[in-house]
């Protein structure tokens, strides 16, 4: 998150607004934008299919889903390479506004992305070997690594040359090391799980991968919708300046979405194993699994309020600050913006939680319909009212559709989870999201006012003082007596670790 923060100005400055966007337009077309879409759902569905089997202890069926998946990504990749390199080489300088100066190097950029989906495909199923497993650690030293690397390479790269088709050959390259790297260190565990070739897998298990697929797509179909569509639309429609400046926008309240990203990592497999355990009688294993599902669901969404709200408050408080330390004062206009995604990343937190809680297929079809129906009426909007209201209208479109995803997760929880309405806003809201956002907003408010008025001494200390209370508070009226026990346990165990 530190290297997020810490790069994008450096590559403001070395590259400009203009440029710096015509990066963010390539990176649309990697493994991390709009290129993901291709899996169709599938490394979703495999990696819940290979937790069960983990679970279960089932070495032969885990080889034999996870070799099949390495074929099938392999397949795609190759098709979404030769479609991204064809986009290159004829439509692309067309669908955006880019400078004739700008064109061929751009062209050149996108083949080279698309190159890099050969390999970028294939590497998902890595993950999803460490993922099932729930070598979580492996998992975020892979991605920490890549970021790290990336960041260091890109600081000196950009003192030789602004160059973007060297800046992306250094980023794929970097990607294809670090998969390669990282698949060795699965196949010499040595413990028999990871295979690339094996027989196919049992058909009922195909047959299920396949209808799970679906559903999976259907609901990273949404998440990417809106991630990544706004800015291909800002990107189309109003040119790279723009689309730089929707990037700074929302950045920092997407660094707190990657921090709920890592908290939801162990949530899927954790999940697929209380549908994988049980003994005994059938029926009273599945409602001791149900009712352990229950209560894991509540409880995972609390704690990643807990955890967010502070920070969200924070960013929405300090927006004009963080963006003039950040990137300057000229960009202090966008704090509004800020705001505003930070609402809808508050929203859209529970939505992507409530989805890596649903393991089985039948518990994500409301959910997938409803978000597919939301996402589908927020890119009309988009495409009726971007151009003629501007960049303002893609915020107050994505808090509209924030706040219907939101009603649609206290749905199927209900469904899918068995929790009332009630028992989840007590449980999981009050505290974490109404008690700790208006505790947040009065403590912190006056502090933050003094240093968006630059009065910094007594800006900082009364924010600091705000801070600590703020803290105290959550920790004496929000926190459970479970949740101060487990905290003050933590604390004493790591003050005697560092003794």
């Amino acid at each position: 998150m530190a290297l997020a923060i810490i790069l994008v100005p450096y590559m403001l400055a070395m590259l400009g607004p203009e440029r710096y966007g015509l990066w963010l337009i390539l990176q649309l077309f990697n493994l991390l934008g709009l290129a993901s879409l291709a899996e169709l759902g599938f490394q979703g569905a495999i990696v819940r299919y290979l937790a069960r089997y983990h679970a279960n202890g089932d070495r032969a069926a885990f080889r034999a889903m996870l070799a099949s998946g390495f074929k099938l990504f392999a397949a795609i990749g190759a098709v979404m390479a030769a479609a991204t390199i064809a986009l290159a080489q004829t439509e692309f300088a067309r669908l955006f506004p880019i400078s004739a100066e700008n064109a061929e190097e751009m062209r050149r950029a996108l083949t080279v992305v698309g190159a890099g989906l050969l390999a970028g495909f294939p590497a998902l199923m890595v993950k999803a070997y460490f993922a099932a497993r729930q070598e979580l650690a492996v998992a975020k030293i892979w991605e920490l690594a890549d970021r790290l690397v990336f960041a260091l390479g890109t600081f000196v790269l950009l003192q030789l040359t602004t160059d973007l088709v060297a800046l992306v050959l250094f980023e794929q390259v970097v990607a294809l090391v670090l998969a390669l790297a990282f698949a060795c260190v699965a196949w010499r565990e040595g413990t028999g799980w990871f295979a690339v070739r094996a027989p196919l897998p049992r058909a009922e298990d195909l047959r299920g991968v396949v209808a799970m697929s679906g559903s999976v797509f259907g609901a990273n179909a949404v998440s990417q919708g809106f991630n990544r569509l706004p800015e291909l639309f800002v990107g189309a429609i109003l040119g790279p300046v723009t689309l730089t400046a929707y990037q700074l926008a929302t950045r920092i309240p997407r660094v707190i979405k990657t921090l709920q990203g890592s908290l939801n990592a162990a949530v899927l497999p954790h999940i697929a194993r209380l549908d994988a355990g049980g003994a005994g009688d059938e029926r009273e294993a599945r409602g001791a699994s149900d009712e352990a599902r229950r209560a894991f669901a509540l409880q995972g969404l609390r704690a990643n309020y807990l955890v967010a709200m502070p920070l969200l408050v924070a960013s929405a408080l300090l927006a004009p600050v963080l963006l003039e330390l950040w990137v300057g004062a000229a960009y202090r206009p966008l704090a509004g913006y800020l705001v505003a995604f930070t609402g809808f990343q508050a929203l859209f937190l529970a939505s992507n939680y409530c989805s890596a809680t649903l393991t089985r297929h039948s518990h994500f079809r409301l959910f997938v319909r409803a978000n597919c129906a939301i996402g589908a009426a927020f890119v009309v909007a988009l495409s009726i009212g971007l151009e003629r209201w501007g960049l303002g209208f893609v915020f107050a479109a994505l808090l509209v559709s924030g706040t219907a995803m939101f009603a649609c997760v206290l749905l199927v929880f209900r469904l899918a989870h068995g929790a009332d309405p009630g028992v989840l806003f007590r449980t999981a809201l009050a505290g974490p999201v109404v008690l700790s956002g208006a505790l947040g907003v009065v403590l912190l408010a006056p502090g933050a006012w003094w240093l968006a008025k630059g009065v910094w001494l007594p800006g900082f200390a009364a924010y600091a003082l705000g801070g600590a209370v703020y803290l105290g508070a959550i920790v004496r009226l929000v926190l459970t007596d479970v949740e101060r026990g487990w905290l003050a346990a933590l604390i004493i165990q790591r003050w005697k670790r560092a003794r």
